[in-house]
């Protein structure tokens, strides 16, 4: 393959990839193994407005707001491609809507998030810095006083590979799957094994998602914060091979 070819296969790909479709790299499997949650290219005619069937929660009780000081996130468009951007200065409110997903079935989540401006100084391991550039959580059914949630960030300071439970509430484990300013307003594509995740570091079998939120925030920091997220899907996980290969070559060497 001569040099000029490979340019142009690159900039094929890295074009697809920005116009919205995962990296060649990651596995798709057929359509019936896949749940789209979110795309947003429903709201088309919405553009600059707060999503009509997502909610907003602040608070420690998480209580339902409808204040448009607190709704401050909207949906943009660009190159044709609607998308979800929040940003604020000093505010802290969870946006979500309705998943019910059991992840028995569909173990993945995958996505892209975009952050512009990460919180200054903002650390999920203390109370009073506990603000993050991106975030996605998914909530799970039940669970009192607050219900178990996992959080992963794109964080301002903590390594990526962090795994901690938040400073508030251990029912909440944070995983931390980029970190600072590498990679500052690119489109990140993002898959976890999320079932294996919960098991992981809750133990047991995890209940439905009630919920997929997100949240970019700066209550704590009181800086500029700007993010962008789009494509939540979850997915069926490709079957694990290498037990029934190491099976079939012991059957083989007898």
């Amino acid at each position: 393959m001569n040099f000029l070819y490979r340019i142009i296969i690159i900039s094929f790909l890295a074009s697809a990839a920005s116009a919205g479709e995962p990296p060649v790299a990651f596995h798709t499997p057929s359509r019936d193994s896949i749940f789209v949650l979110e795309r947003f290219d429903s709201y088309i005619k919405d553009v600059g407005k707060f999503p009509k069937n997502w909610e907003g929660r602040t608070g420690w009780r998480q209580s339902k707001t409808e204040k448009s000081e607190d709704l401050y996130y909207s949906i943009q468009i660009e190159d044709e491609d609607c998308f979800l951007r929040a940003e604020t200065i000093g505010k802290a409110t969870n946006v979500g809507r309705d998943a019910r997903v059991n992840l028995r079935v569909y173990n993945l989540l995958r996505w892209r998030w975009r952050v512009h401006t990460l919180p200054e100084g903002a650390n999920e391991q203390e109370e009073n810095k506990n603000d993050s550039g991106a975030a996605v959580r998914l909530v799970f059914k039940g669970g009192w006083p607050v219900p178990k949630t996992l959080k992963y960030v794109w964080s301002t300071t903590l390594p990526k590979g962090t795994e901690t439970a938040s400073p508030s509430s251990d029912r909440t484990q944070v995983v931390v799957l980029q970190s600072g300013i590498d990679h500052l307003g690119e489109w990140v594509w993002q898959e976890v094994n999320a079932y294996e995740d919960y098991r992981r570091l809750f133990g047991g079998e995890p209940r439905l998602v009630e919920a997929l939120a997100v949240i970019t925030d700066s209550d704590n920091t009181l800086s500029p914060v700007k993010a962008d997220y789009d494509d939540f899907q979850f997915l069926i996980a490709s079957p694990d091979t290498t037990a029934s290969s190491e099976t079939e070559e012991e059957e083989t060497e007898q």
